[in-house]
């Protein structure tokens, strides 16, 4: 079993469980109230709430001390889609250390990445490169390590939407945007022809449950639909994804849908056959709680 974990600024999110033959075996899932301003943007400002609310949840729940799948996400993580040729794996490094030689502190920087096709076409692969800052990962680490548990992989935010979308075929063949709201963050990521194209991270400033909250999340969605029209892919955008909304659901759907007349607005489904729970399908009530937790449930899928 993986205890998969992402920190976000409402909690500490949890979701316990397997991937197998295609499907998440979940398990449980568990949010764990944090201080507020513990974390801003991905970046650790009180290591010590943090340290105990991690221990408080671990102890509480008597969750396993390894297996943990950890996801980041903020300003910190830089992230691109490459096309690369086929090579070593110390080559492919190395072109990938190269694409963010001009970021500041570059030689601070961990590298890794996600093959998002393994052989194209026209020949090579792409790949879903990303970096992050070493301190920034080893703020994460330390935390883990102080309450004795030790993590098994670290995954951004966007590879998890986008192992996500693989898996329920949600983007397939389509151009959409996927907007996902985790309280004052909103990710944003397009997809053209299915394929991972762009993201962007907006923060909301106006407070939840309120129509100037929904306004602003339509406001960044437009933004996002206007680059794709900018860049000219010869495509239609057609569809837009939402997920995280909780209580702003109805608000939010109410201005998507008077503002985009020209695409579908949809909630991100959860296929048949693609998560169950304790041997089970999943109810509608599962699938509303799921969609707080789309970083955490992509973390456990092995595609």
């Amino acid at each position: 079993m993986d205890i998969s974990v992402y920190f976000s600024p409402v909690g500490i999110r949890i979701a316990t469980g397997s991937f197998s033959k295609g499907t998440i075996i979940l398990r449980r899932l568990i949010t764990v109230p944090i201080e507020r301003d513990a974390i801003i943007g991905g970046v650790i400002t009180n290591d010590r709430a943090l340290k105990k609310a991690l221990a408080d949840a671990w102890k509480h729940n008597m969750l396993p001390k390894k297996n943990i799948r950890l996801t980041v996400d903020g300003g910190a993580v830089l992230l691109k889609p490459l096309t690369v040729p086929l090579t070593s794996r110390k080559n492919l490094r190395s072109i990938i250390s190269g694409e963010f030689s001009d970021v500041e502190n570059a030689d601070e920087l961990l590298i890794d990445y996600a093959v998002d096709e393994p052989a194209l076409a026209d020949g090579g692969a792409s790949v879903i490169a990303y970096a992050a800052g070493r301190k920034f990962i080893g703020s994460y680490v330390e935390l883990f390590s102080d309450i004795k548990c030790r993590i098994k992989s670290i995954n951004t935010a966007q590879n998890c939407c986008i192992s996500y979308m693989k898996l329920t075929g949600a983007a397939e063949g389509k151009t959409c945007i996927l907007a996902c709201a985790d309280g004052n963050i909103l990710l944003l990521l397009l997809f053209v022809n299915g394929k991972y194209s762009f993201s962007s991270r907006v923060r909301l400033f106006s407070e939840g449950g309120t129509r100037e909250y929904a306004e602003e999340i339509c406001g960044a969605v437009s933004s996002m639909i206007q680059f794709h029209k900018a860049q000219r892919y010869g495509t239609e955008l057609r569809d837009i994804f939402f997920c995280g909304l909780g209580e702003d659901h109805a608000e939010v759907f109410h201005a998507a849908e008077s503002s985009f007349a020209n695409q579908k607005i949809s909630d991100l489904s959860i296929p048949v056959g693609c998560i169950t729970r304790r041997g089970n399908g999943i109810s509608a009530e599962d699938a509303e709680s799921m969609s707080d937790y789309i970083y955490c449930l992509g973390n456990l899928i092995s595609l």
